[in-house]
């Protein structure tokens, strides 16, 4: 079962760039060939937004979920634009809230029937010149193994968020060399 469903919801300027990400189900990514994230160490990120297409289900969250959802206490940011900085523009697109009763039953969370998720957009542009380096435009489910997200109601979309900050981590980590040994 998959999260909020992928679409378009116009946070992106540009989505004919987007490819199929064999590495996530359902996600359709961009990499800029002649310029690499690889060249980037330090990020401004923008505020994350909530920006729901207008046929979206799902969208009236309490003003303090969504505040609990968007913000961000894992990266170190710079805040002005320069050489080797790359500006974060992302957007929540989408939001399936988890339904806490039924993933107690394991039968029915195997079938994924209370599974939340979340969809989001977002794009990575050089601070100095703005050509885009990379987008992004991805749709999950939570985890159908794991027992304490599905307990409340946002559980698996903040298991989702957390997810997409640790891949856009490890992918930055790969393309500058760094392993974890």
């Amino acid at each position: 079962m998959a999260g909020p469903e992928v679409s378009q919801s116009g946070f992106l300027h540009d989505y004919s760039q987007l490819k199929p990400y064999p590495e996530v189900e359902g996600a359709m990514l961009y990499e800029n060939p002649a310029k690499s994230l690889k060249g980037y160490d330090k990020f401004i990120v923008d505020p994350v937004l909530a920006h729901f297409a207008p046929d979206t289900e799902g969208t009236a969250i309490d003003p303090d979920d969504l505040k609990a959802l968007t913000e961000s206490k894992r990266y170190q940011v710079v805040n002005a634009p320069g050489a080797g900085v790359a500006r974060l523009r992302i957007a929540i697109t989408g939001i399936k809230k988890s339904i806490p009763a039924l993933n107690i039953e394991p039968r029915m969370k195997m079938i994924g029937a209370g599974l939340g998720g979340a969809a989001m957009e977002a794009e990575a542009i050089d601070s100095v010149s703005k050509e885009r380096l990379a987008a992004i435009v991805v749709s999950e489910a939570g985890s159908r193994l794991g027992f304490t997200a599905g307990l409340s109601t946002f559980g698996h979309a903040k298991e989702v968020m957390d997810g997409w900050a640790k891949r856009f981590v490890e992918r930055l980590d790969k393309l500058h060399g760094y392993t974890n040994k």
